[in-house]
């Protein structure tokens, strides 16, 4: 019995069982796997057909994906992982999407990338962050060096002008990513990022206090994930 979960467990960490099974996605009402964030993705553009996205730590292009669902009505975009495989399975299966293995942080330069699976959602260029998920998985991490850049400097190489959705999920380099992002030229009309706090509303998080200074404010929580918008004609979860 053993030596067929062996099997089984080698073959669903292959990469030809994550193209099957992003070719046939589960799917009931979310794509998203842990609280169904796309879900409130989908009800704040549930009127717009085409717009422009940037999701920095994507990971799969289907499952657990915020952005898939607005891929599926036309939308594309550019899509950032510091998996290898990840940022394959999205060529093959969101091509027309730009998607690039790098990361996204406050400076350019060569930063080392801890991944414990090439398709594990708490991979990450964050030392500390990477100890919380050595305990969690039980597996010491592989270490790579990855190029990072600035996420300015990422619209800047591809010409966009136009964000209207910007989601956020680096595990723990959240702080990092912004740093290097120009909010007032860009001005999403939705952003999403994970906020690890007691508090809610976290009033004191750093994160939290820099949105609410350029002009946003926090229109829905799922799990972790906080949602703001600088669009005071959008209908809201709830307001503060």
């Amino acid at each position: 019995m053993n030596f067929f979960k062996k099997i089984r467990k080698k073959v669903k960490a292959s990469f030809p069982y994550e193209v099957l099974k992003n070719y046939f996605p589960k799917k009931k009402k979310s794509f998203a796997e842990t609280f169904g964030e796309d879900l409130f993705v989908d009800f704040f553009f549930k009127n717009k057909n085409v717009g422009f996205y940037i999701d920095v730590g994507c990971n799969l292009p289907k499952s657990g994906s915020l952005t898939y669902s607005l891929y599926r009505k036309g939308w594309k975009g550019i899509k950032v992982d510091i998996s290898k495989r990840s940022i394959k399975l999205n060529q093959i299966h969101r091509n027309r999407d730009t998607n690039l293995n790098i990361s996204v942080g406050n400076k350019e330069c060569l930063v080392d990338s801890y991944i414990f699976y090439e398709n594990c959602s708490m991979n990450t260029v964050n030392k500390k962050f990477s100890k919380y998920t050595e305990e969690s998985v039980n597996k010491k991490p592989t270490i790579y060096k990855i190029p990072q850049k600035k996420l300015d400097s990422v619209l800047k190489e591809n010409n966009v002008r136009k964000i209207d959705y910007l989601n956020i999920d680096v595990e723990g380099n959240e702080s990092e990513v912004l740093g290097g992002f120009n909010i007032k030229k860009y001005q999403p009309s939705l952003i999403s990022v994970e906020i690890h706090d007691k508090i809610c509303p976290p009033i004191n998080n750093k994160i939290y206090r820099y949105f609410i200074k350029n002009g946003y404010g926090l229109v829905s929580i799922y799990g972790w994930t906080y949602f703001f918008s600088n669009e005071k004609k959008n209908t809201v979860h709830f307001d503060f």
